[in-house]
């Protein structure tokens, strides 16, 4: 990955040997910082010639108590339901919540969070598929930040799931149910990736049985069709998200397919419809309210002790919600 242009708080950290938290320290001189340390890192800022953010630095003199909250699709119910719990957090304490939606796209991202930073008192940015590159203005700002989703470190904290384990146990519990040739319809995101990672530790599907799609109900039905159509069908599928599992089972019966009996389904999140749909769908279950709740929690830390303390990480493990679709 290319070099930033301009030099960056974490820049000045890795190059002192300290952690991000050592060198806001040391640039607000709020909280004690050994002498030698302090002098090991003004060097540094001086050799790099780094220039913090003043203008979100001035901002952050006085408190907004509103915490700007970045997802990339307000629609997609997981986002939803960590949004609930996330206001769920941060409401008791007197703060407000601006939630941007973003569609994914990552020029409205950077220009989002260009506003916020003087804006809000934390950020909390949702989605897996992010990069060091779209959090670092946060970072560089010291504006206390969550991740919420993604995987990265640095500067922040994480809430997150086990992925990976999850697809591995989604592919477990087709295999003890008798299942034998098991598909995976996928998308590009990195969840979906590590979860597909999952699955091929437990299984050696044939690559017809590894379906790309979009991440939706159309999605899902158009993987299932592309399964249907096999001269040797599976005889179940694992789905990316809930949304795509259930896309997947209207199409199989569209086609007359019963579920599970003809072809097992299941999915990833545990969303409300999940239980709704007939029949209900068995699921990897992602905690989505918790997901929030604990991201808010993670952030009032920040916000109320000066962003002090080494980042933190919460990994959710994997927990399987075991219905009628498998």
């Amino acid at each position: 990955m290319a070099r930033r242009d301009r030099v960056g708080i974490t820049d000045v950290a890795a190059k002192a040997g300290v952690s991000v938290t050592t060198v806001s320290h040391v640039l607000s001189s709020r909280r004690p910082v050994s002498e030698a340390t302090r002098a090991k890192v003004l060097a540094v800022i001086e050799e790099l010639d780094y220039r913090p953010n003043e203008l979100a630095r001035s901002m952050r003199a006085r408190r907004t108590h509103t915490v700007g909250v970045i997802v990339p699709d307000i629609t997609n119910p997981f986002y939803t339901a960590a949004f609930r719990g996330l206001q769920e957090a941060v409401a008791p304490a007197g703060y407000h919540c601006i939630v941007t939606s973003t569609d994914a796209e990552r020029s409205v991202e950077r220009d989002v969070v260009r506003q916020m930073l003087t804006r809000v008192d934390g950020i909390v940015m949702s989605g897996a598929d992010k990069r060091l590159e779209d959090v670092q203005p946060v970072v560089d700002a010291g504006v206390p930040l969550v991740l919420l989703g993604a995987d990265l470190t640095g500067g922040f904290d994480v809430v997150t799931n086990a992925d990976e384990e999850s697809g591995a146990v989604a592919a477990e519990y087709l295999v003890g149910r008798g299942y034998r040739r098991i598909a995976f319809l996928s998308t590009e995101s990195e969840p979906a990736a590590r979860r597909l990672a999952g699955y091929r530790e437990v299984v050696s599907p044939p690559e017809e049985l590894i379906v790309p799609v979009a991440e939706s109900l159309e999605g899902g039905a158009r993987g299932m069709a592309t399964l249907a159509g096999l001269a040797e069908p599976p005889d179940a599928v694992i789905c990316g998200n809930d949304v795509m599992a259930i896309g997947a089972m209207y199409e199989a019966a569209d086609r007359g397919l019963r579920v599970p009996d003809d072809i097992a389904v299941m999915g990833f999140d545990d969303i409300d419809a999940a239980a709704l749909v007939s029949p209900r769908l068995t699921t990897m279950a992602t905690a989505s309210r918790e997901h929030g709740q604990v991201a808010g929690e993670m952030l009032l830390r920040r916000m109320n002790d000066d962003g002090a303390g080494e980042p933190r990480r919460v990994v959710f493990p994997a927990k399987l919600i075991a219905r009628d679709s498998a």
